[in-house]
């Protein structure tokens, strides 16, 4: 049997590897100040569209074979490189795109923290005090919702998918006898959840992960306005009933991704009830409005809610990575998750391991970037950032009404989808806004026709920057009608 003798020196030269001493800290410290200040300095300006082609990020990458070593110094250069260029620039003033705000000093700041001390918040005892922060913001956000703060559940998840998952695992648990054990195989019809067709359709995948396939969601349509159609949800839940499927859930959304749009909530809520069905809002988007006095009443309906999904890397200013499922009866969340292992740790009586109240495991410290902007600039704070990028929406409306834009969708939060009022095609304009790399800005559909669509994802977008988006439209426009 050999016998091996480690070496202090390989010890610490590993350490310092992995780790690099203070000097190399600093250096690397000195770096990034510089990378966030010029950064800072020229958002404004930068192209926001990728200006790197594949070909030239694809040089970059070949330097790399991970064989051999490289200078810090070399690698991060590249990476900043790759950011600047190789990317479209969501935090970018003229980004007027997807849900995809710029995040926030402090959500950056405490991305940085989380990972430097890398808590595991698979149970409590590991990391108490992480644990205990995401369920007190869990309990306010509920609260604000219109939820008991005392039976307020949840948990912090990836994403807006993983939460609205929950909820139908939840649905599933709650409302089809025997699901947690049996699974859907025992069940002696098809089990159909109800949401609108101008919903997020990642439900379409949550369907086919959770076994229940495509053909077990109803797309309802909507109204002119966007709306669910709750006649139209009212007269397929009987005649689903009448061909022997089994109803079991219906989801309202607070924010449609192409609109904006605020489904009849209250309405819903009723249907819900009448039918017995479990009631979630994906509010993944506008539920952000919750810390707004001037528009949370826009959510009406949302207190009545089994669960909500809310998203702080859409609205609240944090990094990627921060979704919420938020449970009205905490005990909902108890026997779809619940396992026991004999490596965990022991839990008590008092206090709620997250693995055993979650879709994950081990599982990082995502409310950290929620906590601490929220801590520092307080409800105030981010209400104002809502209420202003609400009123800086109405000025682009009224701004495109004067420019000959045809506004084609209703909502007075800041999702505006228009046209040309005199026919220009859409695609067309899209792509000559897009290659002039000033402004971006995306396509839908809406009420069946092609429409531009904006929104004002960006705390750093003024007045200045919504003129300068009608400069580069009225342009595209003036192109597009030249060229054809």
């Amino acid at each position: 049997m050999s016998t091996t003798t480690l070496n202090t020196d390989v010890s610490r030269e590993i350490i310092a590897s992995f780790f690099p001493e203070q000097d190399e800290r600093t250096q690397v410290f000195g770096f990034l100040k510089n990378v966030v200040e010029n950064y800072v300095a020229d958002i404004s300006t930068i192209k926001v569209n990728p200006t790197m082609s594949k070909a030239d990020i694809a040089g970059i990458i070949s330097r790399y074979d991970f064989d051999g070593s490289l200078p810090a110094a070399s690698v991060l250069g590249d990476v900043i490189s790759l950011m600047e260029q190789g990317m479209v620039h969501v935090t970018s003033p003229n980004y007027f795109g997807l849900f995809n705000p710029t995040s926030s000093f402090w959500g950056g700041i405490a991305d940085f923290i989380t990972a430097l001390y890398n808590p595991q918040l698979a149970v409590w005892s590991h990391a108490p005090a992480c644990v205990d922060i995401e369920e007190k913001l869990i309990r306010y956000l509920g609260q604000l919702a219109g939820f008991t703060p005392a039976d307020v559940g949840g948990a912090f998840t990836t994403g807006g998918a993983e939460a609205n998952c929950t909820a139908l695992i939840c649905a599933l648990t709650r409302k089809i006898p025997g699901f947690a054990k049996q699974g859907l195989q025992a069940q002696p019809s098809q089990p159909v959840f109800y949401i609108s067709a101008d919903s997020h359709l990642a439900w379409l995948k949550i369907a086919l992960q959770s076994g229940l396939g495509h053909d077990a969601v109803r797309l309802i349509a909507v109204d002119d306005n966007g709306k669910m159609d709750v006649a139209q949800l009212s007269a397929t839940l009987a005649d689903d009933r009448q061909r022997g499927f089994t109803p079991f859930m219906l989801v309202g959304t607070a924010g449609t991704t192409n609109a904006g749009v605020i489904d009849p909530l209250a309405q819903m809520a009723v249907v819900a009830k009448e039918h017995d069905l479990y009631f979630h809002v994906d509010a993944a988007w506008a539920g952000a409005i919750l810390l707004s006095d001037s528009h949370s009443p826009l959510l009406r309906g949302i207190e009545l809610a089994d669960s909500i999904t809310l998203d702080a890397h859409k609205w609240l200013t944090a990094p990627m990575g921060t979704g919420m499922f938020i449970c009205a009866d905490k005990t909902l969340l108890n026997q779809p998750f619940a396992v026991s292992t004999n490596y965990m740790p022991a839990g008590d009586d008092v206090n709620i391991d997250p693995y055993v109240n979650s879709m994950q495991w081990s599982r990082r410290f995502n409310g950290l970037k929620l906590f601490i902007p929220l801590a520092i600039l307080g409800r105030a704070g981010f209400s104002k950032m809502i209420d202003y990028q609400v009123e800086l929406g109405a000025y682009l409306k009224s701004s495109l009404a004067r420019h000959d834009w045809v506004v084609v969708n209703a909502t007075p939060l800041p999702v505006i989808c228009f046209k040309d009022a005199g026919g220009v095609d859409t695609d067309q304009l899209l792509l000559q806004v897009l290659a002039a790399n000033q402004v971006w800005l995306s396509s839908t559909t809406f009420n069946k026709e092609k429409a531009l669509r904006t929104c004002i994802t960006s705390y750093r977008s003024t007045r200045a920057d919504v003129d300068n988006l009608l400069v580069q439209l009225n342009q595209a426009r003036d192109a597009v009608r030249k060229a054809g």
